[in-house]
């Protein structure tokens, strides 16, 4: 981080300032002092506390109550306060100070004099912990030589008078990019080589599990310990209370045999890890939480918010699929990842929302509306609105991106993100909150999203559908449990009343006399099933009409949770989807006909007739007809139906001869430069 001269120049001065002070006060009162001011600091830097709250998450996940939480939180600040006072007062610290303040573990000292004895030096490894400046002094003090490697910071003033105070009490100070020589030249001298190595080491570490999750980690002392034979010990400093301290050597790390030097410096970093993660577990508020250990992880979490609106969700989720395609781009030249199988890059995990009540949900409402952007007190509001059951859900949750669709789960992302700083994506166009204040808006055409170029804004053409993964054995599986005999079918997913619309059982007839003409002039099997929305009496017709025909294979009414030859009525729009090469689908759902069209399959829909007060074209009229001016879909008249499922049918088979059209997917695309 760099600064300006003034400010800097301020800094400097007040360090001065502050070190003069520390050095005059008892040490009891001198980090009481700096407990109270990590309070203070813990109230005021809510930006840098969401930072840490993040990565707890992402770490521990539910082990933790939100109240034990901010407890670690408010603990991790007391414990960076006092330790600021205690280097602040370094000047002031002799034998005398650390033979009172600092105890060496049993058994420490002579370990480490066990491996010094071998003549090929120690590497001392550690991470920010505890007050981690005080172990080389310690060492120093007790007639152990120390060099210690330290990345340059952007303040040279301030950084050259923390050097000072190290190198005032004997350590060597080694930077200006580690000159590995004058480390193997101490190691072989039978010094101690110090090295803090836990946070994340962008594209130039290694990638090895730490709390369940790949992280980037510096590998110089690995490879050192490989170069030069020395041993590397964990050492790890913890604050007992107040100004008391204890510090632990463990057994040397073994790194394991492997085919290459790098993939043993690997296996060397994850073995460090794991101790390093077992002492954060005992006392996670002495780790520096506020770095952004994971920053340059391969692996990343998505949280999806649910309504339980069957169409939200689905667009979600493949949204998320649309996401893990992108994220597939991203990794693919990432050389960290040659020679391992990780698993999945990207987690998907799916929370219910339940409000309180309907004021509570416009309260919530409101809050994200109006709050400042990035507010880091979301938590308080989700809380107060949320049901206990809902709160506690996505209260320790950790992820990298929030998915919503819908105005129920808008403000709940928003809140949510904000407060561990992760990217808010949110499908459909939000009115309240704004979709302006998402990370990312996935808005279909048909909701009218604004013109021009706008930063946050992915212009969708209809609604997003999950892919359907070409599942050889499981197509081959239904088409044995429904009894398909025929080479073609026809699909019929048939819904309900809409906002503003509704279907006519008049046109529905007509329909359904089209898809028996077709069926019979094509020679082809129909399968069918309705919806939560489809009115009984329309699902009498259905069955009276399509059930007493040879060529109608599986009909399934959703209400009267029939499901036939399946396991499930949810399974069947999955089955029809997947078995169909033509699909009928009725225009009240935007989110049906959006995953027809997704399943690359030949799409004919008919226009629901006009109910209530209506002014102007609907969004499902705009939507079909838009689609259907693009040739995405056949929007047809009831009485037509059976002449356009055939003709349908004659331009899928020319598709599935190689004539369909190609192309990235416009979407992945923006994804990619969006992640």
């Amino acid at each position: 981080m760099k600064a300006s001269f003034y400010t800097e120049s301020i800094l400097y001065w007040f360090a001065r300032g502050l070190s003069a002070g520390a050095q005059r006060l008892p040490a009891r009162w001198n980090v009481a002092f700096g407990a109270a001011a990590g309070t203070l600091i813990y109230r005021l830097l809510s930006r840098r506390r969401a930072v840490a709250l993040s990565n707890l998450r992402a770490a521990f996940g539910d082990s933790y109550s939100p109240e034990e939480y901010q407890r670690i939180l408010k603990q991790l600040f007391q414990n960076l306060g006092m330790q600021l006072m205690e280097v602040a007062a370094i000047p002031a610290v002799d034998k005398r100070y650390i033979d009172r303040w600092v105890t060496v573990a049993p058994g420490s000292r002579e370990r480490l004099e066990r491996e010094l004895a071998k003549g090929k030096g120690v590497i001392f490894l550690t991470g920010h912990f505890g007050n981690w400046e005080l172990i080389p002094i310690t060492g120093v003090m007790h007639g152990f030589p120390t060099l210690v490697l330290a990345r340059e910071q952007g303040w040279p003033k301030l950084n050259r008078l923390l050097t000072s105070y190290r190198e005032s009490k004997g350590c060597k100070i080694i930077t200006k990019g580690f000159p590995v020589r004058e480390i193997i030249r101490g190691l072989h001298e039978g010094k101690i080589v110090g090295i803090v190595a836990d946070q994340d080491a962008g594209r130039h570490g290694v990638l090895a599990p730490f709390f369940g999750r790949l992280a980037s980690t510096a590998q110089g002392a690995m490879a050192l310990s490989l170069n030069s034979g020395a041993p590397v010990l964990p050492v790890f400093i913890v604050r007992d209370k107040g100004p008391a301290h204890t510090i632990s050597i463990g057994e040397p790390i073994v790194i394991p045999q492997a085919d290459s030097s790098e993939e043993r410096v690997r296996l060397g970093v994850a073995e460090f890890l794991k101790v390093l993660e077992g002492t954060i577990r005992r006392t996670p508020g002495q780790w520096l939480w506020l770095h952004r250990r994971w920053k340059t992880s391969p692996q990343r979490r998505v949280l999806i918010f649910s309504d339980g609106k069957p169409g939200h969700v689905n667009q979600s989720k493949a949204f998320a699929e649309k996401i893990e395609q992108a994220w597939a781009v991203k990794t693919a030249d990432d050389k960290r990842l040659k020679g391992m199988s990780p698993g999945p890059l990207i987690g998907v995990e799916t929370r219910a929302i339940a409000y309180r009540s309907r004021f509570h949900r416009f309260f919530l409402a409101a809050a994200a509306g109006y709050a400042p952007k990035k507010y880091p007190k979301g938590d308080f509001w989700l809380r107060a609105c949320l049901t206990p059951e809902s709160y506690r859900s996505i209260c320790s949750l950790h992820a990298d991106i929030g998915i919503s669709c819908g105005a129920a789960t808008a403000p709940v992302n928003l809140l949510w993100s904000w407060g561990i700083g992760a990217k808010a994506a949110h499908i459909t166009r939000s009115v309240w909150p704004s979709w302006r204040r998402f990370h990312l808006s996935v808005i279909p055409r048909h909701d009218q999203p604004p013109d021009g170029d706008v930063s946050n804004l992915l212009v969708i053409d209809g609604a997003l559908a999950p892919g359907a993964p070409d599942e050889l054995q499981r197509i081959l599986q239904w088409r044995r449990k429904i009894g398909l005999s025929k080479q073609k079918q026809i699909g019929f997913l048939l819904g309900g009343p809409a906002k503003g619309m509704a279907l006519n059982t008049e046109d529905v007839k007509k329909t359904v006399d089209g898809l028996i003409y077709a069926a019979k002039q094509l020679d082809a099997e129909i399968i069918v099933t309705t919806s939560r929305r489809t009115p009984p009496e329309l699902e009498e017709l259905v069955e009276k009409f399509l059930g007493k025909e040879d060529c109608c294979r599986l009909i399934v009414l959703v209400n009267r949770n029939n499901p036939d030859k399946l396991e499930s009525t949810s399974e069947a729009v999955s089955c029809i989807l997947r078995l169909a090469q033509v699909l009928v689908v009725s225009g009240d759902s935007i989110s049906m006909v959006s995953e027809a069209m997704a399943s690359s399959k030949a799409v004919v829909s008919f226009l629901p007739v006009r109910s209530g007060w209506a002014w102007g074209p609907l969004k499902h009229e705009r939507f079909l007809k838009q689609l259907d001016s693009n040739g995405r879909l056949v929007l047809a008249e009831p009485a037509e139906m059976g002449r356009r499922i055939v003709a349908a049918m004659h331009v899928n088979g020319k598709k599935e001869q190689g004539h369909g059209a190609g192309g990235t997917d416009p979407v992945v695309e923006r994804l990619v430069k969006w992640l």
